[in-house]
């Protein structure tokens, strides 16, 4: 799977451009391979080696995997043939590496060879109980057969190995022509922006905005110094400066009164502040009693009157 190159950097770098352009079409396939016959027979070759090996391997350990675990999940195996499958798995997963111990084992595989037929049955009963559960776990709403699982698992390495590859490759495609795309109207933006921003704060109409608002301040000015003029030209009448300056009498007047009633106020606040509630109170007992004879001598003065 080649990756793709900016345009851009291609037309940048022609020597680049003309081994990238050599390397796509007469070096290598569109999935990565190369053209070359000869090396791919040999690349093929390698991988059909590697691909038995790993097979071969994984077979090991599964039959190993499944013989350590065998005494534990196949209780109808006589107790002699379960200790003897320990001893032979932990002897081929390498867990006894003294070869005088294995000497010792050996008639434990004796017993493991005569009976192999039992161990080889209760093995595949219990690697298609292994195989059931794999196709419940691969597909659980509808369960497949386990015939079918190597057609299935065939069809997900190829869907790993090339469709997705591929696929995965025009999408990265598709994203690097949005992308460029992208970048070009994200470049039209700025320039149509920068033009704005030239023509409304540098350019002819900042320009006659700015001159426009001198002008009115001009105006303002010469108006101002007009008024002036026309104030110190045409004085004011004399009858209307002496009204003026009587209304500013009885305002004094008025202003002095004001001051002197609010001196007196604070006076008394300040005389009601020294006194303090007990003094109030006192106040108005006293005014309580002097309104009280006040009345009671109004009071004697009527009856005095009219007995008179």
């Amino acid at each position: 799977m080649l990756p793709p190159v900016d345009p851009a950097t291609l037309q940048r770098n022609p020597n680049f451009d003309t081994l990238y352009k050599d390397i796509c079409t007469r070096k290598l396939n569109p999935d990565g391979s190369t053209r070359d016959t000869k090396k791919q027979r040999m690349h093929d070759e390698i991988r059909r080696n590697l691909t038995t090996a790993r097979s071969t391997l994984l077979s090991t350990q599964i039959l190993i995997s499944t013989l350590t675990s065998l005494p534990s999940r196949a209780p109808t195996l006589p107790d002699d043939l379960q200790a003897c499958i320990d001893l032979v798995s932990a002897l081929l997963s390498g867990q006894i590496p003294d070869p005088s111990d294995r000497a010792i084992l050996s008639g434990d595989v004796t017993t493991f060879l005569d009976n192999v037929d039992i161990i080889a049955s209760a093995t595949s009963t219990q690697l298609a109980t292994l195989t059931n559960h794999l196709c419940a776990i691969a597909s659980p709403l509808a369960v497949p057969s386990s015939s079918s699982l190597p057609a299935a698992a065939e069809d997900l390495l190829t869907s790993a190995t090339l469709t997705l590859p591929q696929d995965l490759l025009s999408a990265r495609t598709d994203l690097t022509n949005t992308l460029t795309s992208l970048l070009f109207t994200h470049k039209q933006t700025l320039e149509t922006s920068i033009r704005i921003l030239e023509q409304t704060q540098h350019g002819t109409l900042a320009r006659h905005t700015k001159a426009r608002a001198e002008l009115l301040h001009s105006r303002a000015t010469l108006l101002g110094l007009q008024a002036k003029c026309h104030t110190f030209g045409h004085p004011p009448p004399a009858e209307f400066v002496h009204a003026l300056k009587e209304f500013r009498k009885s305002q004094g007047a008025g202003e002095r009164a004001l001051r002197d009633r609010e001196a007196l106020a604070k006076q008394s606040l300040r005389l009601y502040e020294q006194a303090g509630e007990k003094g109030i109170r006192e106040l108005a007992k006293r005014k309580g009693y002097l309104e009280g004879e006040t009345r009671r001598m109004e009071k004697e003065i009527d009856s005095l009157e009219r007995g008179g």
